[in-house]
């Protein structure tokens, strides 16, 4: 009998120390990943929409990152992914040309426009670019209705 009470004492021990363990362990996981704009990541992804067959010429650019001229087919996309800073301050600027000596800019990502603290926040930031402006894409009405006129001006 005093070797049972010794096994169950035992046992209760070493379960008392894997839960003490296993603790420790969430608690270290939880300090390292802090629900922060830092730990989040974006995407931009464009869409070449100009609806006559020309190529969508594009340069993006943030203060930190040139992510150099990319030519995109019609209706064929091109994308890149960040993490936004945590000042709430990250833009990536593109230089949007095409045939017939179009030219024009908009800031395809603005944390004061799209962060994650805005009324309408953007991390998979899908936008059509036609020759009218730029759209978003709006998760809450299915559709790219959130649109632009090249100044930076939303539509009505």
């Amino acid at each position: 009998m005093a070797n049972i009470e010794r096994t169950q004492i035992l046992v209760t021990i070493i379960i008392s120390l894997l839960i003490q363990i296993a603790l420790l362990q969430a608690e270290t996981v939880a300090s390292d990943v802090h629900p922060n704009i830092s730990t989040l990541k974006s995407i931009v992804r464009i869409t070449n929409r100009l609806g006559d067959g020309s190529t969508l010429n594009l340069h993006c650019k943030s203060s930190d990152d040139d992510l150099g001229l990319k030519i995109v087919a019609p209706n064929r996309s091109w994308s890149f992914t960040f993490r936004p800073n945590i000042w709430g301050t990250t833009v990536f600027y593109c230089h949007f040309t095409w045939p017939q000596g179009h030219s024009t800019h908009f800031y395809i990502y603005d944390d004061i426009r799209d962060g994650v603290h805005r009324g309408i926040p953007c991390i998979y930031c899908f936008w059509d670019i036609s020759k009218d402006g730029p759209c978003r894409f709006n998760q809450a009405t299915d559709a790219f209705d959130i649109c632009y006129y090249w100044n930076g001006d939303p539509k009505q």
